[in-house]
C-alpha cells in the first residue's frame, strides 16, 4: 500500500521518491549512531519521529519545483558553484535591513554566512523571535542578528545573516563551500537543512511554502 504521501505522484516520480526515502534513511541513521553521549537520551525520540520527517523532506523534494538539478540517489540538489563565495564584498547593510525590516516573520528561511576553519558556508536557518524595538531576528540555530546582518552573540560573530537572493541560495542548497577563495567539495545538507531548503518558494523567498512541523 503506498503512503499518503506518494498519492499525488506522477508515476515517474515514484522512483525518485523510494531512493530519496532509501538516502536519507541510511544518511540520517548513519548521523544518529554518532550521537555523542550526553545527547542520547534524546536518541529514541529522534529514532522515532525520523520516518515522518524523511518522507515529509522527499515530499517536499519533489512537491516544489526548483531551478536546480535533483540527485535523487544521493538526496541532494546539483548546480554550478560560483568561483568565490557569494557573500557581499561591499556594505549592503542598508539593502539587508530593508529585506528584513519589511519581511521579517516567523518562519521565514534566512540564508547565514559562517566561516569556519577557513572554510565558507553559507546555511540556511528558519526565525523564531523578532525584537521590533531592537530590530532584531533570532534564528533558530544560529542565533541574534541585527536586521542589518550583523551578529549580535559572542558565539556567531564569524556569521553574517545575508538577504536572499537566487545566487546565494544555490549555494546554500548546493553545499558549495570555500577555502582561501578557492572552490571545495560540496557538503550533503542534514535532513534539518534539507527539510526548510524544500520550503524554498523561489519565485518569493520572502514567502516560503508551509510545513507540516520542523525538525530542531
Amino acid at each position: 500500500m503506498k503512503s499518503q504521501n506518494e498519492l499525488w505522484f506522477l508515476p515517474e516520480q515514484n522512483q525518485t521518491y523510494i531512493e530519496l526515502c532509501n538516502t536519507l534513511y541510511e544518511r540520517e541513521l548513519l548521523r544518529l549512531a554518532q550521537t555523542p553521549a550526553d545527547k542520547l537520551p534524546w536518541l529514541p525520540k529522534r529514532l522515532a519521529s525520523l520516518p515522518f520527517y524523511v518522507r515529509e523532506a522527499a515530499s517536499l523534494i519533489l512537491k516544489h519545483p526548483s531551478p536546480l538539478t535533483l540527485d535523487s540517489q544521493n538526496a541532494c540538489w546539483l548546480h554550478s558553484q560560483s568561483k568565490v563565495c557569494p557573500v557581499p564584498h561591499v556594505d549592503e547593510s542598508e539593502s539587508i535591513f530593508a529585506f528584513y525590516h519589511k519581511n521579517a516573520k516567523l518562519g521565514l528561511l534566512v540564508p547565514v554566512y559562517c566561516k569556519e576553519q577557513d572554510i565558507e558556508q553559507i546555511r540556511l536557518d528558519s526565525v523564531d523571535e523578532i525584537d521590533h524595538e531592537g530590530q532584531r531576528i533570532h534564528c533558530n540555530e544560529h542565533g541574534w542578528f541585527a536586521m542589518a546582518g550583523w551578529p549580535q552573540e559572542p558565539d556567531n560573530q564569524q556569521k553574517l545573516l545575508l538577504k536572499p537572493s537566487k545566487t546565494v541560495l544555490v549555494a546554500v542548497c548546493c553545499g558549495h563551500q570555500w577555502r582561501n577563495q578557492e572552490r571545495k567539495t560540496p557538503r550533503l545538507l542534514s535532513l534539518r537543512e534539507l527539510l526548510l531548503a524544500s520550503r524554498l518558494n523561489w519565485q518569493n523567498f520572502a514567502k516560503p511554502h508551509q510545513a507540516k512541523k520542523e525538525l530542531r
